[in-house]
Order: structure tokens, then C-alpha cells, then sequence
């Protein structure tokens, strides 16, 4: 007998894919195998997201698509969870026959209401008091492991929803953390990334004073780790102890992903964000300072209402004396119950895809710029092999660049360190280096 199959899709950041890739290792282990979304399949698992009015429409066209498959074969089961169910249950409701509506801090809990075939009981985000535990040792990569140790927010900046969705900060467990990390040293993963919802809360709302910075002093102990990564980091979260501890790490990844999101003091006091363009500013400085070749992203959102071509150009212009090595840019999605929906001013559509643009073309430069220095300074780059392309292993080096080495032997899933020579395939060949 055929064992029954899962068709997952996923919307949103990497929380959400990681847990997915959770939420289906609790079925494979109960006998199902994975098929495509657009194939037939026994359950029906969409893991929603709600950070733009377009990730809402995906997620409510993936439900549609199931309840497609459900309307000829009503025997199949319809799981959706992630914020767009956090924040529209009810809406959910209305598409259809969906048989369960899970809220986002009972993921966990999916495969024990499919085996029971049992109602879920949807809790309000406002609610939430605990880290769900959800964790997964059999991830489908095998040179990166993504870790979920946050979840939540307590910023509620004045464009996003995820705070609605998510509720307030809560962390992980130090040791299911690191005993989770070891399982995946001895399958084989030697790079770790460190996610959450806000990163750099990590402890602040427990009373045990152990913060970001010890976590990552005690994964950098584990003989297996040979990188760590930072998904992102809030900028007046770099706190002096993780600046000290990136100063004398050997495994830190020299790669931080950082929200921005204005550079206009105006529009970051009405985004209601923690910090003025100076204190960015000196933040930039003092990692730079420490990793001097460091690769530095930035999010940057346009088309606030309010945001004027001065203030956009307050933006634009901060950006330009900055060195960082990429944006992240995101046109401004109205989120209903935020403080933005009812700001006046609202920007031109035309307008704000013009200012994305614009933005993106800066990037792009940046970019280039960055790896030039790279090359020019011979920096040394290291990764973990992911494949062979083209007659060269190639991996997503340290400093988030893609490294290219042509070499004959096998080097699959081994750390490849070696100097930056040239510029190949928007990523840097490097020479031929160190293999562990």
C-alpha cells in the first residue's frame, strides 16, 4: 500500500520555512511522504504569511487551490497556519472547508490534531506565553541548518503586522538550542544560521541574564560548528557584548543582515523605530571597526505615507555614505490595526516603484563595489561546498558572497577557505585554499 503524502508550501521569511520543514518531519515520521503542492496529495499543509497585502493574496490562492482538490476528494485534510491565519481566522473560514486552523504558537501540536482529528484550539497571539518548541533534526540541505530561537516581537513599529501575528517576545531553551545543534553536528551540518522573529531579544524577557551573546560563546564551543550565522539583528540590539564577542570569535560568519528601514529621522520617529541615523551610524562604524571586510545588508522600506522626494533623498543620500554590501527593499504594504494604516499622505504607487528602483540600482553598486574590495585585498573566504556547477564547487562563503574554486577532487560538503582572485558569475573565485 502507497504511503500518504504531504503538499507543503510556505510564504514569508525563514522562521516560517524552518517551520514547515518541522512540521512535515512530524509526518514523515508518522509514515507520509512529501509531493508537490500542485499534485495530489492526502493533506494539504499552507504555512501563511501576512507582511504585505501581496503574501496575503498568495496565501488565500494556495488555500484555493487546496479546497480544489478538497471539492473533488473531500476525504483530504487542509491544515493552514502561519500569521495570515494568526490575523484572518475568520476569513480562512469563509474560503471554505478548511479542517484546521492552527494559530502560530501551537505549530508543534499539527500532527497530534491530525491524528486525532481533533479541533484545534486557536489561541490570539496576545496570549502567547511560551516558546513553542518545534524542531526538526533532518533538514533537506546539507551544508546549512537553520535554528529557531525567538519568536515574537514587542516593538510594534508603526508599519508591520507581525507583532499582531506573532506576539510578544519568548526564547528557546539554552539547552534545546544546543543539544538540537549538536544532533545536526553529527548528521553532518557544519554551518548554523540563528533565526527568529527579533533575533536580538533573545533572553531579555527571562530573568536568568543569558542573552544572545552567551548563546553564541556556548555554540561556539561545539567542536562540530565551523560557521555561525546572524539572520538578522535590530540595530540598537548589537550590544556590547556581542561587538566583544564578534571581535574574538573564529566561527562568526562577518555577515549581518540589519533593518534600516529609513534614513530619515523624520520617517524613523514616525515608524516609531528605536534609533536616529547617527546612532546607526555609529553602530555601522563600530562593526566595521572590529570586521573591517564584514558584508553588511540593510532593509529599507519606501513609500511611508508622509515620505516627501526630501525625505526620500534623506534616505538615498545616508545610504550613499554608508558602506554596506546589499538592500533588502520593500515598497510600503498597508497592514490593517497598525498606526500607519491611518496615516495621511499616502505615496503614489508609480512613485514608490520609481524610489524601489532607484534603491536597487544603489545596491547593485554596492555590491559590486564590495566584492572589488574583497579581490583587491586578496581577503581570505570561506564556505561550505553545496555542489559543483560548471566545472567549479561553489558555496555561500562567509561573507555572503558565492565563492567559486575549480578543483578535481570531491569537496561536497567540506569548509573551503581561500583568497578572493576575481570577479565570476557575480560571485568571487577564489584560489585554491584549505579543505576541512
Amino acid at each position: 500500500m502507497e504511503n500518504p503524502k504531504i503538499a507543503a508550501i510556505t510564504f514569508g521569511c525563514k522562521v516560517n520555512q524552518y517551520e514547515t520543514a518541522c512540521i512535515v518531519d512530524d509526518f514523515f515520521e508518522n509514515g507520509f511522504q512529501k509531493t508537490n503542492f500542485d499534485d495530489s496529495a492526502d493533506v494539504y499543509l499552507i504555512n501563511s504569511c501576512t507582511v504585505t497585502n501581496r503574501t496575503d493574496y498568495k496565501s488565500r490562492s494556495a488555500i484555493r487551490k487546496a479546497l480544489k482538490f478538497k471539492a473533488e476528494f473531500p476525504q483530504k485534510k487542509i491544515i493552514v497556519t502561519g500569521c495570515f491565519a494568526q490575523r484572518e481566522k475568520k476569513q480562512i473560514e469563509e474560503l471554505g472547508a478548511v479542517d484546521f486552523i492552527i494559530d502560530n504558537n501551537h505549530k508543534s501540536q499539527i500532527i497530534a490534531y491530525f491524528q486525532k482529528q481533533k479541533k484545534a484550539v486557536f489561541q490570539e497571539a496576545h496570549n502567547f506565553q511560551d516558546f513553542d518548541e518545534i524542531s526538526t533534526c533532518s533538514m533537506s540541505a546539507k551544508t546549512r541548518a537553520f535554528i529557531k530561537i525567538q519568536d515574537g516581537c514587542d516593538y510594534y513599529c508603526a508599519y508591520c503586522a507581525i507583532p499582531f501575528a506573532r506576539g510578544r517576545s519568548r526564547s528557546r531553551r539554552k539547552k534545546n538550542i544546543l543539544d538540537q545543534i549538536k544532533i545536526l553536528t553529527q548528521k553532518g551540518f557544519q554551518e548554523f544560521v540563528l533565526g527568529g522573529i527579533n533575533l536580538g531579544l533573545f533572553g531579555k524577557e527571562k530573568s536568568d541574564n543569558y542573552f544572545l551573546a552567551d548563546l553564541l560563546a556556548d555554540i561556539e564551543k561545539i567542536a562540530g560548528v565551523k560557521l555561525i550565522r546572524l539572520s538578522s539583528i535590530e540595530p540598537e540590539l548589537f550590544s556590547p557584548e556581542i561587538l566583544s564577542f564578534m571581535k574574538h570569535s573564529k566561527k562568526l560568519c562577518p555577515h549581518f543582515h540589519i533593518p534600516l528601514q529609513s534614513g530619515s529621522d523624520r520617517l524613523l520617529r514616525k515608524m516609531r523605530r528605536r534609533y536616529s541615523t547617527a546612532e546607526f551610524q555609529r553602530m555601522h562604524d563600530n562593526i566595521l571597526q572590529i570586521l573591517p571586510e564584514a558584508a553588511l545588508g540593510f532593509d529599507v522600506i519606501t513609500g511611508l505615507p508622509g515620505e516627501s522626494d526630501e525625505l526620500f533623498f534623506e534616505t538615498f543620500n545616508f545610504l550613499q555614505n554608508l558602506d554596506f554590501t546589499y538592500l533588502h527593499v520593500f515598497p510600503y504594504s498597508k497592514r490593517k490595526k497598525t498606526k500607519a494604516a491611518n496615516m495621511k499622505e499616502e505615496v503614489n504607487g508609480r512613485i514608490i516603484k520609481t524610489r524601489s528602483q532607484k534603491l536597487l540600482k544603489l545596491s547593485a553598486k554596492k555590491t559590486k563595489e564590495y566584492r572589488q574590495k574583497l579581490i583587491s585585498q586578496e581577503t581570505e573566504l570561506c564556505g561550505i561546498v553545496e555542489k559543483k556547477e560548471n566545472g567549479y564547487w561553489t558555496a555561500l562563503s562567509d561573507h555572503y558572497l558565492r565563492i567559486h574554486l575549480a578543483k578535481k577532487n570531491k569537496l561536497s560538503g567540506k569548509l573551503i577557505c581561500g583568497k578572493a582572485r576575481s570577479e565570476r558569475d557575480n560571485g568571487v573565485l577564489i584560489e585554491q585554499g584549505n579543505f576541512a
